[in-house]
């Protein structure tokens, strides 16, 4: 269209991602009492501010983290605008419960309906009030996505169906599959923002328990990440900061000073 100045719009627009200033987007799945929690507290628990739908923290009295209790939806509005427009000293937060506000979100929508309706039956859910509850929790998602922060959302973890792609179908391992305990709307759209999709769990090493999380592809589980390196599929005695330097460096260590950059590896070619 004549009257406008392309050459300004994309000077302006184009941008490399090396002048980007990232906050890193982390999605944590896993069973119950698996430690999602104590994995948020890995960054300083003077960096982050848990929102806690669970009182899953209640019992955190040595750790003490900060926390702002979830009690309903309208909570969630108070907390996000608190992080975005007022002047804080935290550098994370912890969304540590999407699996519970995905409830809360829906019984939200009941109740708008409710009170609209003199006809509605009270506790029954209608199957718009699915799709609308998911809309409530892209919106939640996407403001979280928008703060000048890291952010770590977690999710209990359920058994499901196998991948859409015909390449995965073709596998016997993918005949099901453990994903985030979400509705698939809401599901693909906390995936697609993150940087990270990590299943964390416990194995047995020499009779002790040892946490660890998984972040390689897997027909079994629904993992991976954005990285210009090639990772381990799994990191023992996981912390959030050992996470972030994988992602940025390619090794869990701490960089040394005059230590030299390590060249992105090369992922290998499919078959």
């Amino acid at each position: 269209m004549a009257g406008k100045d392309y050459a300004a719009i994309a000077a302006k627009r184009i941008t490399k991602p090396s002048t980007i200033k990232k906050f890193p987007r982390v999605l944590v799945v896993a069973r119950q009492k698996k430690g999602k929690s104590t994995l948020l507290t890995t960054v300083g628990v003077e960096n982050i501010l848990i929102l806690d739908p669970e009182h899953g923290t209640d019992e955190m009295k040595v750790k003490d983290p900060n926390v702002w209790h979830i009690e309903k939806w309208e909570d969630l509005d108070d907390a996000l605008n608190y992080l975005r427009f007022v002047e804080h000293p935290y550098k994370w937060v912890g969304v540590d419960g999407l699996t519970k506000m995905s409830n809360m979100a829906l019984k939200y929508v009941m109740k708008l309906q409710e009170d609209k309706s003199l006809d509605r039956i009270p506790g029954m859910v209608q199957q718009r009030d699915y799709g609308k509850a998911g809309e409530l929790m892209k919106d939640m998602i996407n403001r979280c996505h928008a703060l000048k922060m890291g952010v770590i959302f977690t999710s209990q973890e359920r058994q499901d169906e196998g991948f859409d792609s015909e390449e995965d179908e073709d596998a016997e391992e993918a005949s099901a599959v453990y994903v985030a305990d979400l509705p698939k709307g809401v599901r693909g759209y906390v995936n697609s923002i993150v940087d990270v999709i990590a299943r964390l769990y416990v194995v047995n090493v020499d009779e002790k328990p040892e946490r660890r999380l998984w972040i390689g592809e897997s027909l079994k589980y629904d993992t991976g990440y954005r990285s210009d390196y090639v990772l381990p599929p799994f990191i023992r005695k996981p912390t959030i900061p050992k996470l972030v330097r994988l992602m940025r460096t390619g090794s869990e260590k701490m960089p040394t000073a005059n230590a030299p950059a390590k060249a992105p590896a090369k992922a290998p070619a499919k078959k």
